[in-house]
């Protein structure tokens, strides 16, 4: 009876002679994450760098709006002006040459358009910014959950977590400056000097490309996203996949004890 005893306990902790794994082997192989879902998880880290440059790129243009003004009863005049976040600028032309009128965007929102511009404004602003903020999270999350092998859920749930945010706060931005755009910018965004002097812009203004790149940013987040979800759901079926064969293993033990 001992000596069958210890020749299953030799026979448990190493795979048999027809390949079937042990428990404790079982066990470490299902502790780890497999290669192609640590592939997955890093794929992500290329997403959130990209979505990181598109954001830095729409934030430091000038060109989230875009209008052609053109000055009442005047076929000779025309103008050109161009929307940031933060700056903007003026190009009007009465017929004698150019003139560049610089702007502050927060000073020229909240003395043309009023408050309820300018808190639609700082949500964009904001929005913009954890956004950015939550991809650069995110991409750190990557890195350091494909390095390990570990299947540590703290590490996928701040992943999955930071991309989230991305995408809301992302989503919140554009959608803020959507309603800017349709309630207030799509009717002025000339100076009250320049409307004193007949020049008009309603129904003349257009996003901007860096508006759009805010948009695909989000795209390029909700496909990080997907990729982890389906990540975990892969590991998950793996995890499950390994379990019968344990689960046979304790079965043989007992018949044989």
């Amino acid at each position: 009876m001992n000596q069958s005893r210890f020749e299953f306990e030799d026979h448990d902790n190493n795979d048999n002679d027809e390949g079937v794994p042990s428990r404790s082997a079982t066990f470490a192989r299902s502790a780890k994450m497999s290669i192609r879902t640590r592939a997955l998880v890093f794929s992500t880290f290329f997403g959130s760098c990209l979505a990181i440059g598109l954001l830095l790129v729409s934030v430091t243009t000038n060109h989230w709006i875009r209008a052609y003004p053109k000055r009442i009863n005047s076929t000779e005049a025309k103008g050109d002006v161009n929307f940031g976040l933060f700056y903007g600028s003026q190009y009007l032309n009465v017929g004698v040459g150019e003139r560049c009128h610089p702007m502050e965007v927060y000073s020229f929102i909240r003395t043309e358009h009023g408050d309820n511009s300018f808190w639609l404004w700082l949500i964009t602003t904001l929005g913009t910014g954890l956004g950015l903020l939550a991809c650069a999270v995110a991409a750190i999350a990557a890195v350091l959950k494909s390095a390990s092998a570990a299947k540590k859920g703290g590490t996928m749930v701040l992943l999955l977590a930071s991309n989230i945010s991305a995408a809301c706060a992302q989503v919140v931005a554009f959608v803020a400056w959507l309603v800017q755009f349709y309630q207030y910018l799509i009717h002025n965004v000339l100076l009250t000097e320049h409307q004193q002097q007949h020049w008009t812009s309603t129904g003349l203004a257009n996003l901007g490309y860096s508006f759009y790149l805010v948009i695909i940013s989000t795209i390029v987040v909700l496909i990080n996203i997907t990729i982890l979800l389906y990540a975990k759901r892969r590991e998950h079926r793996d995890r499950h996949r390994l379990e019968p064969l344990s689960k046979d293993k304790n079965q043989a033990a007992i018949m044989l004890y």
